[in-house]
């Protein structure tokens, strides 16, 4: 919950705020879970950055839990479970992801949750056991549709297994339909709004993620995971393929290849694969602690094996985690620059800083930039005057901070934005873009008034601010070529 001076809201944030103001069952790019989840933190602990980061914590230590359940579960002792412990809480994309308040730390402890009674139930049998995994699915579809994906790995899994007779009893498909139970608002939600979720993956899968080879597709993964966890986490992929404390856990390991073949076909980010390493971290940490009982200076290398995992975290954290002030953070970064993998996630040009960091900076500034235009506006103007960005992010920013300066709230046609409409006459606009004025078409003056601009480059970009005037054509009409789903 801790930040460094010079640290806001995480763009993604201040978008699922917005979206937290506007409670549906569904909205363009992701579930109603967390939405809801959010609406009901800030009733009950309060609007301050602080008191939204209560939750993403308690999730991601609910995370570990699991993590530590699922390494007993597989026949881990003391040791293990230690070991897992601390290779969970050096990884870097699980740091920064329960460092905010986004729908990925939310799944990441439904899905741990799910991997958990999964590997249960390879080491009991209990059928009752399919019942409980449709209920966590039901539930890791309302939070974000990751669940989606594992889906064809976990088919294959089963069908490997010695449980595949297990497909022919009602047990499998009473978790499903009760599933199905779970996520229907959701689909109605979608039915009723013309599937835009399908249209935003599309664009999201081709125009905006890299199309990474195979190498860079690896190498990301070692970024998100930590390089230095890849021993731990290589021989849990190793062992898992063999026989452990009487059961059998290949199927973890095909649910975590076919996966990871399914993602990079797909052109899907790498980190929404970070819950698959859990059961391999488990297994690796089994491994270590079954090769060093009994041998000679056991204990001081099952100290050493600790204290090494323990170092490769504090190696990571000040580039996920906002430790070092915001205004220091490009000195600290550039110095490590040579020894950190670099990620390419998304088209485009690469950020100086991590994305989990840099999102964070530099959102109220910018309010305060249009909040500055917008007050040179004459009484009249300001009383009919709305805000409209390109992205999210700048359109939930306003919505945040925006009250405070006296600003109207944002619309957009970035995602769910869209969805809420056009809000105003556009008798006068003021337009944050980060790209030519695109609408100047459908107005009959147009003028420059700011360029924000940074010492570094961050996700808010430089902004042009414009003030439009006079539109050409109605509202409706500007708005109905504004959607972007991606």
């Amino acid at each position: 919950m801790f930040a460094a001076p010079g640290y806001g809201f995480f763009q993604d944030e201040l978008y699922t705020i917005a979206l937290s103001r506007h409670l549906a069952f569904g909205y363009v790019d992701l579930p109603p879970f967390v939405p809801a989840l959010v609406a009901l933190s800030r009733a009950l602990l309060g609007e301050s950055m602080f008191a939204l980061h209560i939750v993403p914590a308690l999730a991601g230590s609910a995370t570990l839990i699991f993590v530590c359940l699922i390494t007993k579960e597989m026949g881990g002792k003391s040791f293990a479970v230690a070991l897992s412990a601390l290779g969970f809480l050096s990884v870097p994309i699980w740091m920064g992801l329960d460092s905010i308040f986004c729908y990925d730390c939310i799944d990441q402890m439904v899905l741990a949750a799910f991997l958990f009674a999964f590997v249960r139930f390879l080491r009991t049998g209990n059928k009752r056991l399919w019942i409980l995994l449709g209920i966590l699915a039901g539930v890791a579809g309302m939070t974000k549709m990751t669940i989606l994906f594992l889906g064809p790995g976990f088919l294959v899994a089963v069908l490997f297994s010695k449980y595949r007779k297990d497909l022919i009893t009602p047990w499998p498909w009473a978790g499903a339909a009760l599933c199905l139970v779970i996520v229907s608002p959701y689909i109605f939600w979608q039915m009723a709004n013309q599937w835009p979720t399908l249209e935003y993956w599309q664009n999201y899968g081709t125009l905006r993620v890299y199309d990474a080879s195979i190498g860079q597709y690896f190498n990301n993964l070692l970024a998100y995971m930590n390089p230095l966890l890849l021993p731990l986490w290589g021989i849990g992929l190793y062992r898992v393929f063999r026989r452990m404390e009487g059961a059998e856990y290949a199927s973890l390991g095909l649910l975590f290849l076919v996966t990871v073949a399914l993602m990079f076909f797909l052109h899907a980010a790498a980190r929404l694969l970070a819950e698959l390493f859990i059961p391999l971290i488990a297994a690796g940490s089994i491994f270590f602690e079954e090769k060093l009982s009994g041998i000679r200076r056991g204990k001081a290398v099952k100290i050493a094996s600790a204290a090494y995992l323990l170092a490769a975290g504090i190696y990571v954290a000040p580039f996920v985690l906002p430790i070092i002030p915001a205004e220091s953070l490009p000195a600290f970064a550039s110095s490590f620059k040579s020894v950190l993998i670099p990620i390419r996630e998304f088209n485009g040009s690469a950020w100086q800083l991590a994305p989990i960091l840099s999102g964070r900076i530099g959102w109220e500034e910018l309010v305060q930039e249009v909040a500055n235009v917008y007050n040179e506006l004459s009484p009249k103007e300001r009383a009919v005057a709305g805000v409209f960005t390109d992205w999210y992010m700048q359109a939930g920013a306003i919505d945040q901070f925006g009250p405070q300066y006296g600003l109207p709230h944002a619309v957009s046609g970035s995602l769910t934005y869209y969805l809420w409409g056009p809000g105003y006459t556009w008798e006068v606009m003021l337009i944050v873009t980060d790209k030519s004025n695109d609408l100047a078409v459908f107005f009959e003056e147009c003028e420059l008034k700011a360029v924000v601009k940074h010492e570094y480059d961050v996700p808010v970009g430089h902004p042009h601010i414009y003030v439009c005037r006079k539109p050409k054509v109605p509202a409706d009409v500007i708005w109905s070529s504004q959607k972007l789903y991606r």
